[in-house]
């Protein structure tokens, strides 16, 4: 295990010195992507979309670019948002893993 840190800094292991996981500092507002994957459709570009906005509370829509998997099975969805919040980021990433149809996301 690694030797503590001072409040609020990651040490090598990836924690807050304290065993608990480092928050990542961020600083707000940003554009950030959520990537998405799930079994390739018509539709599920634009339910990845969807879903991403919805859960941001309607941040903004930068871009969207698919991708389908080599053997075409899946899509990879890469949806760009202006997020304001660390709120807004979070809750995104409850939204995709709530959702039945998301195979995959980061």
């Amino acid at each position: 295990m690694a030797a503590g840190a001072p409040d609020g800094e990651s040490v090598r292991d990836g924690t807050d010195g304290k065993g608990d996981p480092a928050t990542p500092v961020l600083a707000y507002p940003l554009d950030y992507t959520f990537k998405v994957m799930g079994l390739a459709g018509e539709d599920f570009p634009e339910h990845a979309r969807s879903l991403v906005v919805r859960a941001a509370g309607g941040a903004p829509l930068l871009r969207v670019a698919v991708r389908p998997s080599a053997a075409g099975k899946y899509q990879s969805v890469s949806v760009v948002v202006r997020l304001a919040s660390e709120e807004q980021r979070r809750a995104v990433y409850q939204a995709l893993h709530d959702d039945g149809r998301v195979v995959y996301y980061l």
